[in-house]
């Protein structure tokens, strides 16, 4: 249900962006025919000052109708009679009311909130690539680069991209100790690796709290009681969620030292050992007549080891399916907080999607402190910000947005990999509700963050030059100009307009068919 937020968030930035052409038309004297709250079919409408206003029934978002926007009409008031420079600020405005909506919004979340404080990881190094060749190791935190103390990732990818093919120093602290390394980032890296071939973290700095504690669980063995704050796990000092989780991930079936304090952290710290169980994979669903409903696999279990094998991982669970084709494996799953033993019939999985798919599952990984017995409560660290600097750090703050996104936009067009990522308003509801659950900031702060990101969105990819949108517009009066004036007909343009309204609603509906898909699978937008 909360991807329904998805609705209003949608609505009133669709408003806003027309809102936008509403009053420059208004102020470089376009005749405004119709300005619609929602999507026809209309329900009710009325006149005033000579515009209708018009409540519609598809409740999401709405538009401007003006005179001349059809190429043809050449009377008073006429979109067609206007300059070239009238016309760019007309098709412009909805772009410029996005962004100054978002800058707003960020001006009030910095105000109220801070601003995070956050960390950089490496996630995972690709073999061969010149961070495995610097000695990077999955876990390192990134501290420096090239001299510039990083605050987050995007400092290191900024610094990252002017080095192409040179020398640089990073400096990465690992198991608390600060270690100097030297990489050379590549100028034309291999599709999807980036110039370093590593994927970064980029988690807010956090307190991580004990919320609760399963009875019976290693928790609860190793003596961790509800309201202890976690300060290390295996030496490790916990700034972050990221690094909690990844050293409970990284020690799977071992006994780990953990550093906790009681009355919510006030307390003297205390060390305790903690057995860690394996995580496995927690199973999502399961098809109906398939290897694993034959093998008494249900939803909500949890696959420990197959074959004798700890499952650490997706891609241990994978590589022992594959290699048991034909077979029938014994494999162990975790229900209601036992572990009980199965048997799995192997089928022939070449013509499957995925191993999982193969055997008739769907998995996900569960969440590290899950097997362990403990509910966290995850406190994030803001950084309040002076009144006198509340408005130009928000600035900076939706620039920074801003630049992200753009970035992320030229790795679509370039990479392949990252077209799983696109979603439509379908796609936007699945990753609100996910956010929002995975989220610990309060839901008016996680709602605020969306509606910034998305009304930048719209901004930008609005003002890209394809037809039908405000940016394809804007070209052809780009054309114009180059051309002294001499404006290509009407005609001819809404004939380009038109094809391209009929291009873009295809892919919509295609993107549509696949975010419907993901959900159906129980695929998720996160990590």
């Amino acid at each position: 249900m909360n991807g329904l937020f998805i609705i209003p968030i949608l609505a009133v930035l669709i408003l806003i962006h027309e809102f936008g052409h509403y009053i420059t038309a208004r102020m470089v004297g376009v005749k405004v025919e119709e300005f619609g709250i929602g999507i026809p079919p209309r329900i009710k409408g009325w006149t005033r000052r000579g515009v209708i206003w018009s409540i519609n029934a598809i409740p999401f978002g709405g538009f401007v109708r003006v005179l001349g926007e059809d190429g043809k009409s050449m009377e008073p008031g006429s979109m067609n009679t206007k300059s070239p420079g009238q016309r760019a600020f007309f098709l412009a405005a909805g772009s410029g009311m996005n962004v100054l909506l978002a800058v707003v919004l960020m001006i009030f979340l910095v105000g109220i909130q801070g601003v995070p404080s956050s960390n950089a990881y490496i996630d995972a190094v690709a073999p061969n690539s010149p961070a495995a060749a610097a000695g990077w190791q999955p876990g390192d935190q990134i501290v420096e680069v090239a001299g510039v103390p990083v605050d987050d990732t995007d400092d290191v990818i900024g610094v990252t991209g002017e080095y192409g093919d040179r020398p640089m120093n990073v400096v990465v602290e690992r198991a608390g100790q600060r270690i100097s390394t030297t990489v050379t980032p590549r100028a034309n890296p291999p599709a999807g690796q980036g110039p370093t071939g590593i994927n970064l973290a980029n988690p807010t700095a956090a307190l991580i709290y004990v919320g609760s504690v399963t009875p019976g669980s290693p928790a609860e063995q190793a003596g961790i009681q509800a309201g202890d704050r976690i300060l290390a796990v295996n030496g490790r000092t916990v700034e972050d969620n990221y690094a909690a989780t990844f050293e409970l991930d990284r020690l799977q079936g071992k006994t780990v030292p953990v550093t906790v304090a009681g009355d919510e952290g006030n307390g003297e710290p205390r060390e305790v050992q903690l057995s860690v169980p394996v995580m496995g994979l927690t199973i999502t669903d399961v098809e109906q007549g398939s290897a694993a409903a034959a093998g008494g696999w249900q939803a909500g279990d949890r696959v420990v080891s197959i074959g004798g094998q700890p499952i650490t991982s997706p891609q241990v669970l994978a590589d022992a399916l594959e290699a048991a084709q034909g077979t029938t494996l014994p494999a162990e799953v975790v229900r209601a907080g036992s572990t009980q033993a199965t048997e799995v019939a192997v089928p022939d999985l070449s013509g499957a999607d995925t191993v999982l798919a193969g055997i008739g599952i769907n998995a996900s990984l569960p969440s590290a402190y899950a097997p362990i017995g403990i509910d966290p409560k995850i406190e994030p660290r803001f950084e309040d910000v002076p009144a006198g600097q509340v408005i130009p750090r928000g600035f900076r703050e939706a620039y920074d947005q801003t630049v992200t996104m753009i970035r992320g936009l030229r790795e679509l067009v370039t990479s392949r990999d990252q077209w799983d990522q696109v979603a439509g308003p379908i796609g936007m509801g699945q990753i609100t509700s996910e956010t929002i659950e995975a989220s610990p900031l309060p839901l008016w702060s996680v709602l605020t963050q969306i509606a910034i990101v998305l009304s930048l969105n719209l901004a930008v990819l609005n003002l890209l030059p394809l037809p039908a949108l405000d940016g394809g517009r804007l070209f052809f009066v780009l054309i114009e100009i180059l051309r002294g004036g001499r404006r290509i007909a009407p005609e001819k343009e809404g004939v380009v307009h038109f094809f391209g309204l009929v291009v873009l609603l295809g892919l919509m509906f295609v993107i549509a068919f696949f975010d419907v898909d993901r959900i159906v699978d129980g695929r998720s937008f996160l990590p």
